[in-house]
């Protein structure tokens, strides 16, 4: 009689377990389904054309480590990520294309070699010959003017920035008196300590 009883609660604590940790991986999975959707440039200036919305371009390279970094732990923050596909068209561009690629009708090409370590010549107009990876641009509605930020920064550090720009608080505001006040809508479990930014030079 005894066993039949252990048995039946050994059962039972198996199946509440399972339960548990089932609905926990859910949840989890529901939590970090949200992903930033990356388009190519051409794609990015026609959406802007149709419903206008500002540009946020992610400059990189295959042999860039800081920019696998800034992929895995910021990008792929299901806050980060919500909020980039709100308020931006988001681009994902390699920044040593061989490839022509037409920003507001002029065209930018690579004079390097095709073997070679060498920058698009958008990445470098954008960058202002400023090649080192990972960078950023936030680039106006109208397409006329932009804003650079360089190097890796933790989802902590990165969110401030997309609010600042996502609002159009730079046309009336400066940073430093934006920070103050600004609220983060990242969970509270979020690590708050934030590395100077590292970047990986061309």
């Amino acid at each position: 009689m005894k066993k039949i009883i252990l048995t039946g609660l050994i059962l039972l604590f198996a199946i509440a377990t399972f339960d548990f940790f089932h609905k926990s991986a859910s949840a989890s999975f529901i939590v970090g389904t949200e992903e930033i959707k990356w388009y190519t440039l051409e794609e990015a200036q026609k959406l802007s054309d149709v419903a206008p919305r500002k540009i946020f371009i992610d400059f990189t390279t295959s042999w860039c480590g800081w920019c696998k970094v800034m992929d895995a732990n910021t990008f792929q923050n299901p806050t980060i990520a919500k909020y980039m596909n709100e308020k931006y068209y988001c681009v994902k561009f390699n920044a040593e294309t061989q490839d022509t690629v037409v920003f507001n009708g002029q065209k930018f090409g690579n004079r390097g070699a095709a073997n070679a370590r060498s920058a698009n010549d958008f990445t470098l107009t954008v960058l202002q010959g400023k090649a080192s990876y990972p960078s950023f641009a936030f680039i106006s509605k109208d397409r006329m003017s932009f804003t650079i930020m360089q190097g890796y920064m933790p989802p902590e550090q990165f969110e401030p920035y997309i609010h600042y720009y996502g609002e159009d608080m730079e046309k009336t505001t400066e940073y430093a008196e934006f920070i103050k006040t600004f609220k983060t809508e990242l969970p509270s479990s979020t690590d708050k300590q934030s590395p100077p930014a590292a970047t990986d030079k061309h």
